[in-house]
């Protein structure tokens, strides 16, 4: 009598294996088989790769650089028009940029944001803030010292003598610029901490 395979298929009386399902059909070929499964199952699997640290920030990470200096020309602009507008709405203007630079590194970066990351990035905007202003202190300096310049500050000691006298001492607006660097930085980057947190919490699963 032929011998016959569990799935119903006719085998040679020589066949070690079943030609149509693949099952061994000698104890020896199931034996070993069977120890090359254990193996395969007591072999560990691979490591998980490792995730990529966070990006560091700081002057290093051309992102941020980019993202907060590019925030920071904005807001120039919105703080000028504060100044003078509305001195109060100053410190709101400070912290928006924080908050804007952190939103806009979040969106383009795939590390998470932390409050640390949103305080760093919003330094870096105070900081480029603070270049800004210095630099337009300085030219304003410059110009003053010139015969239009001084015709100028004529002009505006009759109708801000207190702005005048500021603007006439280089040195006293220099000084100036010392607590400025402070508030600038503190308050972008309450607005970072601001921005982090925020993000920190719509990411939570409700």
């Amino acid at each position: 009598m032929q011998p016959r395979c569990s799935c119903g298929a006719l085998l040679p009386d020589d066949a070690r294996f079943c030609h149509k399902c693949g099952k061994p059909q000698y104890e020896e070929d199931i034996a070993r088989l069977s120890e090359q499964r254990d193996d395969a199952a007591r072999v560990p699997p691979p490591p998980a790769p490792a995730l990529a640290p966070p990006g560091r920030i700081g002057f290093g990470n051309l992102r941020a650089v980019g993202i907060t200096g590019a925030v920071a020309a904005c807001s120039l602009v919105g703080l000028s028009i504060a100044s003078v507008v509305a001195p109060l709405l100053v410190p709101l203007v400070l912290c928006g940029a924080g908050f804007a630079a952190t939103k806009f590194y979040k969106n383009v970066a795939a590390e998470p944001l932390t409050p640390s990351i949103g305080a760093k990035l919003g330094v870096m905007t105070g900081f480029w803030l603070f270049l800004m202003v210095a630099l337009c202190v300085i030219v304003t300096v410059i110009s003053l010292s010139s015969p239009e310049g001084q015709e100028i500050l004529k002009a505006f000691s009759t109708k801000m003598p207190e702005f005048a006298k500021v603007l006439d001492d280089p040195r006293k607006l220099m000084l100036s610029l010392i607590p400025w660097f402070f508030i600038l930085t503190i308050s972008a980057a309450f607005g970072g901490m601001l921005a982090a947190r925020m993000q920190a919490r719509n990411g939570r699963p409700s």
